[in-house]
C-alpha cells in the first residue's frame, strides 16, 4: 500500500444526480423452488446463458483507451478500444518484473474502415467464452480470443464487404528512452533497447533481451487464412500487409524469456505462433472456450435483489473474477496495480514491487471460489523465496528465520521496503503469507505441500516473530514495530499480537502432524499462551498499546483481527467488541484496499457489508469497463468485492460451516452459491425471501466438518444423498459431520425438507445494454448514447487537484476534486452542443477561469456566504456546433476551487 491523501469518511447524506438502474431480467427460480443436483454435490446452473447477463456490452463506438474492455488467456491480456481500427494494448504477466513494463500496441485497421458505414455496433466481452467480439451490422465481425495455456491470443475477423481494399497490422511500441525504472530493473538500457524482425512467417519486436534477470519479451504477430507481406517500419513498429479476405485471423504473442527455453523468446514466439497457426482458429477456439468454462464450472454464486442493485454488485463479482484470472495463470503473480490490462503504455501508477496488503486483496476470494491453482501463484512468489529470504533475515537482524518485506520484489528482494519509514518495521507479513501457505493445504489437502513448502515457510517466519518479543517475567511484549504502515514504532501493534495468535497454534498441530520440530513446540506454546493482551479502552480494540501514535496512512489496523486474521467474528466472545471496533474504525472506506466490508461480513453485518460494497464502487469504479482511474491502485477494490461476497453467503474461515452469514436484511435478496469450504467441502444453499433451504455438502477429502444450523434451534437431519440413509438428526445449532470423500451429504429440516421444493435449472439472459448502480456514477458497459452527466472522475488534472470522497455534502456521487493552487487545470473533451459546469459554492472557495475550446468564457465565482450549496450549476453553454468540444477549469486563487461534475447537452 501506499500513503494516500486522507478523505473525508462520512457517508453520503444528500441527493445525487445519477442514472437509473437497468431492467432486473427474469426471475430464474422461485421461493418454492431447489436447484441442488445431487449427483453433482453443486447447483444445476445453465452457465452460458446465466453469465451472458454479466456480459459487458458497448453499444457504440468505444474510442477512450482508459475505457477499454480486457480480455486474456490467463497469461497474456490485451485492453481494446477504437483507435484507427482495433487498437490494443498487450501485456504479458511474466515479460517484466512485477510486470512493469507493457508489451506493445497492435493495430489492425481496413480500408475503408471497419467501424464505417454501419448502422449498428455492439462489442460484447463474454465472460464465459471469455472472447471480446465487435459486430458491425451484419457484415463485419471481429473477436479477441485466446489460445489456452500458452501466451498466445488472436483476433479473428470476418468481413464480407466487398468494397475492402487494405488491410494493415502493426505492431509498434510508444517511445521508451526516457522510460523510468518503475521495474527496479538491474538494466534500464536493455528495456529502451527495441529490436525487430520481418519475414515470411510474420512480424516481432523485442525488448529487455539483455536483462541479466531473465525477463523480456517479444511482441510478434503472423496471419492465418490470408496472404501477407512483412515489413519493418522503423525501430518501434513493424507492419503486416495482408491481402483482403472475408476470414482471416491475425495470431499474436507477447512471449516472455522467462519461460522460453534458453530465455529465447525470439525463437518461442516463432514456434508459438507456428503452432497456433497450424491447430487453426476454430480448434484453438474451441480450446480456448472449453477452458473458460471449465474455470467457470468450478463454483457459483447469485447474489440479487434490491432493486436491481445487488444483481449490479453479482455483476461485478463476476467481471472481477474474469479479470483477475486472466492475468492471473502466469509464473508470477497478477500484480494488484499492473495486471494485464492497461492502455497507457509503461506508465504505472507508484509500485515497484508486490505489496502483501495489496496483494492479498486479489487473491484471498479464490480459496472460497474453488481456484486455489490461482492463490497457489502469490504464495509461490513467497515460498520460491525461501532462501533469499532466509538470508535477507540473517543479514539485517541476525536471526535464524524469516522476516518478510512487506513491499517485496520478485525474487525476494527488500530494496522497496528497508529505506521506508512506512514499511520498514512491519513483522506480521511473513505470518499472514505463512498461514496463507498453510490455508493453501486446508483447502487442497495436499500433504506434500504442506510438508515440503508451508510447514518450513511457517517454522521459519515464527522463529523471527519470536525473536522480536521480550518476557517480562509475566507477558510475552514487542517493544516497538509498525502496526502496519499507519503507526511506526509502536509497542504491541495488534498486527504482530494477532500474527502470533493466528499462525502459532496451527503451527504447533502441524508440526505434531508430522512429527518435526518437537524441541520447539514448547518454546511456540509458552509465547502464546503468555502473550499481552491485545490492546483496548475497554469497550473496542486499539491499534497497539497506548497513548495512539500519529497516523501515518489510513487503515483500520485494528480491525484486521477481524480479518485477514480471523481471531474473531460471529458467536465469539468478543464478538461486540470486536463490532464497536469496526463502528469506530478512523477511515471508513478510506483507499481503494479497503477491506471494511469483508471484515463486516464477518462480524454478520450484511446491510453493512452490501453497503459498503455499493460504496466501494461509488468511490472506484469508474470506468464502463469495471476499472478506476484512482491513482493508488487499480485492481484491490474488485478483489475485496470477490471476498466480501464470498464471505456474505458462506463462511468456513473458523472450521465451522456457516451459510447466508452476512446477507441484507431485504427480503427481496435472494442468494445461491457453491463455494469451497476448510477442508475440501463443496458447500451450496439457496435462501430466497428471508428463508434458507437447504445445505449441501460435498466431501472431497472425507474430512469432518462442524455445520453451524442455518434455523437456529430448530431439528434437522443430515441425509446421504445417494440413497437418501439419514445419518444424524439435531436441534442443535452446531453440529459435527463425520463425512466420506466423493459423498453428498444434503442437511435439511425435518419439517421441511429437500423434497418439499420442486427441482429447477438456473438459466439467465443475454445482456444487451449498459447497467448502472443506483445512487453512484457507476456504470458496466455503454449505451447507444451517452450518459449526459460526467463525473469529475471523468476529467483530466494535473498534480495539483485531489479528490475527496463520502462527502456528504449532496454533491454527484458524493465526490468532487479540489484544488487550492493558483493555476491549476482541469479539462474534458466532449462531443455534443452544449455544456454545465457543476460545483458547490462556499465560504472558503473562490474564483475559477473557465474555457472552452481555448477561448476564454469567464471568471466564476465559487464563493457563496451561508450554507455550502451543492449540486450548482455555476456555468454553462448551449447552441454549441454539434461536434468535440474541451472544457478547461482553471483555479485562480490559494483558495478552493472545484469540479463536482458535468452536463453534456447532445
Amino acid at each position: 500500500m501506499r500513503i494516500f491523501l486522507r478523505t473525508l469518511a462520512t457517508l453520503a447524506t444528500g441527493t445525487l444526480l445519477a442514472a437509473a438502474v437497468a431492467p432486473v431480467g427474469p426471475a430464474t427460480a422461485a421461493p418454492t423452488d431447489h436447484a441442488f443436483n445431487a449427483a453433482t454435490g453443486a447447483l444445476d446452473v445453465d452457465l452460458a446463458s446465466y453469465l451472458a447477463k454479466h456480459d459487458v456490452v458497448y453499444n457504440r463506438p468505444n474510442t477512450n483507451n482508459l475505457h477499454g474492455l480486457t480480455v486474456g488467456n490467463g497469461r497474456v491480456g490485451a485492453m481494446a478500444w477504437q483507435q484507427n481500427g482495433l487498437t490494443m494494448q498487450v501485456s504479458n504477466v511474466d515479460a517484466s518484473q512485477q510486470t512493469a513494463f507493457g508489451a506493445g500496441l497492435l493495430n489492425l485497421a481496413t480500408t475503408p474502415a471497419m467501424d464505417s458505414g454501419y448502422t449498428d455496433h455492439r462489442q460484447r466481452l463474454s465472460l464465459y467464452d471469455g472472447t471480446l467480439t465487435t459486430r458491425y451490422d451484419n457484415d463485419r465481425t471481429v473477436t479477441v480470443m485466446g489460445s489456452p495455456n500458452s501466451e498466445v491470443m488472436g483476433v479473428h475477423v470476418e468481413d464480407s464487404r466487398a468494397t475492402v481494399r487494405s488491410v494493415v497490422l502493426e505492431l509498434s511500441l510508444w517511445d521508451v528512452s526516457q522510460l523510468p525504472n518503475s521495474g527496479d530493473v538491474p538494466n534500464l538500457d536493455t528495456w529502451k533497447t527495441v529490436s525487430t524482425y520481418a519475414d515470411s512467417t510474420g512480424v516481432g519486436l523485442s525488448r529487455g533481451q539483455g536483462d541479466p534477470q531473465g525477463f523480456g519479451y517479444t511482441l510478434a504477430a503472423t496471419v492465418e487464412g490470408a496472404n501477407h507481406t512483412a515489413q519493418v517500419v522503423d525501430g518501434r513498429k513493424v507492419r503486416l500487409t495482408i491481402t483482403p479476405a472475408r476470414s482471416y485471423t491475425v495470431w499474436f504473442t507477447a512471449t516472455s524469456r522467462i519461460n522460453a527455453p534458453d530465455r529465447d523468446s525470439v525463437r518461442q514466439a516463432r514456434a508459438a505462433l507456428a503452432a497456433v497457426k497450424s491447430a487453426g482458429y476454430q480448434a484453438t477456439l474451441d480450446a480456448y472456450r472449453a477452458w473458460w468454462h471449465a474455470f467457470w464450472g468450478k463454483s457459483f454464486v447469485q447474489y440479487s435483489g434490491l432493486g436491481g442493485d445487488a444483481d449490479y454488485l453479482e455483476n461485478v463479482y463476476y467481471l472481477s473474477t474474469y479479470m483477475i484470472a486472466a492475468g492471473g495463470y502466469g509464473n508470477y503473480p497478477f500484480h494488484f496495480i499492473n495486471g494485464v490490462f492497461r492502455a497507457t503504455g509503461d506508465t504505472t501508477k507508484w509500485s515497484n514491487a508486490y505489496w502483501y496488503w495489496n496483494q492479498r486483496d486479489v487473491y484471498n476470494s479464490f480459496l472460497a471460489s474453488n481456484h486455489v491453482d490461482l492463490i497457489a501463484t502469490f504464495n509461490r512468489s513467497y515460498s520460491r523465496n525461501h532462501n533469499a529470504l532466509k538470508d535477507l533475515t540473517r543479514s539485517r537482524y541476525g536471526v535464524d528465520g524469516i522476516w518478510v518485506p512487506e513491499t517485496m520484489g520478485w525474487d525476494g528482494n527488500a530494496r522497496g521496503t528497508v529505506n521506508s519509514d512506512y514499511t520498514k518495521n512491519i513483522f506480521s507479513t511473513g505470518p499472514e503469507a505463512a498461514f496463507n501457505m498453510y490455508l493453501q493445504y486446508r483447502y487442497t489437502n495436499d500433504e506434500n505441500y504442506l510438508r515440503g513448502t508451508a510447514y518450513p515457510f511457517m517454522r521459519e517466519t515464527a522463529k523471527f516473530l519470536q525473536s522480536r518479543f521480550s518476557y517480562d517475567g509475566d507477558k510475552y511484549h514487542m517493544a516497538g514495530s509498525n502496526a502496519h504502515e499507519t503507526y511506526w514504532n509502536v509497542p504491541n501493534a495488534i498486527t504482530d499480537l494477532a500474527a502470533v495468535r493466528s499462525l502459532f497454534p496451527v503451527l504447533i498441530q502441524t508440526s505434531q502432524q508430522l512429527g518435526l520440530d518437537a524441541d520447539l513446540r514448547p518454546q511456540w506454546q509458552r509465547l502464546l499462551d503468555n502473550l499481552v493482551a491485545y490492546p483496548t479502552d475497554g469497550s473496542a480494540y486499539l491499534p497497539h498499546t497506548p497513548p495512539i501514535a500519529p497516523t501515518r496512512n489510513n487503515e483500520n489496523v485494528a480491525v484486521e483481527l477481524v480479518w485477514p486474521y480471523n481471531q474473531t467474528g460471529i458467536g465469539y466472545p468478543d464478538h461486540q467488541t470486536a463490532v464497536n471496533t469496526w463502528n469506530r474504525r478512523p477511515f471508513p472506506y478510506g483507499n481503494v484496499w479497503a477491506p471494511d466490508a469483508i471484515q463486516a461480513a464477518r462480524l454478520g453485518l450484511g446491510d453493512q457489508a452490501y453497503q459498503g460494497m455499493k460504496q466501494m464502487l461509488r468511490q472506484y469504479q469508474n470506468y464502463p469497463n469495471g476499472m478506476t482511474n484512482n491513482t493508488n491502485g487499480v485492481f484491490e477494490y474488485l478483489g475485496v468485492h470477490l471476498s466480501v461476497v464470498n464471505e456474505s453467503l458462506m463462511q468456513s474461515y473458523n472450521d465451522k460451516i456457516r451459510v447466508f452469514p452476512a446477507v441484507p436484511g431485504d427480503a427481496s435478496f435472494a442468494g445461491r452459491f457453491t463455494l469451497l469450504a476448510k477442508n475440501g467441502f463443496l458447500v451450496s444453499s439457496e435462501r430466497e425471501a428471508g428463508e434458507t433451504k437447504y445445505v449441501g455438502l460435498r466431501s472431497l477429502h472425507g474430512k469432518t466438518t462442524r455445520v453451524v444450523n442455518p434455523w437456529g434451534s430448530q431439528q434437522v437431519r443430515v441425509r446421504r444423498a445417494a440413497d437418501g440413509a439419514v445419518l444424524l438428526t439435531t436441534s442443535a445449532g452446531e453440529f459435527d459431520l463425520a463425512t466420506a470423500a466423493g459423498t453428498t451429504y444434503v442437511v435439511e429440516r425435518t419439517a421441511k425438507p429437500l423434497t418439499a421444493y420442486s427441482g429447477t435449472r438456473l438459466t439467465g439472459y443475454v445482456n444487451q445494454d449498459a447497467k448502472s448502480l443506483s445512487g453512484t456514477a457507476s456504470t458496466l458497459g455503454l449505451g447507444r448514447a451517452a450518459n449526459p452527466m460526467v463525473n469529475n472522475t471523468e476529467l483530466t488534472y494535473d498534480g495539483n487537484w485531489h479528490h475527496t470522497t463520502n462527502r456528504g455534502y449532496g454533491d454527484y456521487n458524493d465526490d468532487t476534486h479540489h484544488s487550492t493552487v493558483n493555476g491549476s487545470v482541469a479539462q474534458y473533451t466532449f462531443t455534443g452542443t452544449g455544456v454545465r459546469y457543476y460545483s458547490e459554492r462556499n465560504g472558503d472557495m473562490g474564483p475559477v477561469d473557465v474555457y472552452l475550446d481555448g477561448a476564454f468564457q469567464a471568471t466564476v465565482n465559487l464563493r457563496a456566504d451561508g450554507p455550502r450549496q451543492s449540486q450548482q450549476v455555476v456555468w454553462e453553454r448551449s447552441g454549441l456546433a454539434r461536434g468535440q468540444h474541451t472544457i478547461r477549469i482553471v483555479n485562480r486563487s490559494t483558495s478552493v476551487g472545484m469540479v463536482d461534475a458535468l452536463y453534456i447537452v447532445p
